[in-house]
């Protein structure tokens, strides 16, 4: 796997000025659309990734489990790769849906918080 910054290739090399872009660049993301949590915001110290991604539009399944006019649940099942069941609760704060929380499916069948 290959990042490229500026035309340079980055294989497995830790650029802390990358990093500190991406760090802010995630943050005014966290700011806009999480409600302020030490574990969304724990994701800024370790800037880790997956390749796929976490969420696939094409494959995977969102389901609405409920809610009201301020504060809706919706469970999102991976349909390929490792079928991971997540479960995010929005809530509206300041006239603006932001994520409460995300948990996961663990292998106990038990739902876990998990980080953004």
């Amino acid at each position: 796997m290959s990042f490229s910054k500026r035309g340079k290739s980055l294989w497995g090399v830790d650029d802390p000025e990358l990093r500190k872009e991406y760090a802010l660049r995630l943050e005014s993301i966290l700011d806009a659309y999480a409600v302020k949590d030490k574990s969304h915001y724990g994701r800024l110290i370790d800037l880790g990734c997956t390749k796929p991604a976490t969420y696939d539009p094409d494959n995977d399944e969102v389901v609405v489990l409920g809610g009201g006019a301020s504060e809706q649940v919706f469970q999102v099942q991976q349909l390929k790769g490792v079928e991971t069941c997540s479960r995010l609760q929005l809530i509206v704060r300041n006239g603006r849906w932001r994520i409460k929380k995300k948990e996961i499916m663990d292998f106990n069948d038990k739902w876990r918080r998990s980080p953004l």
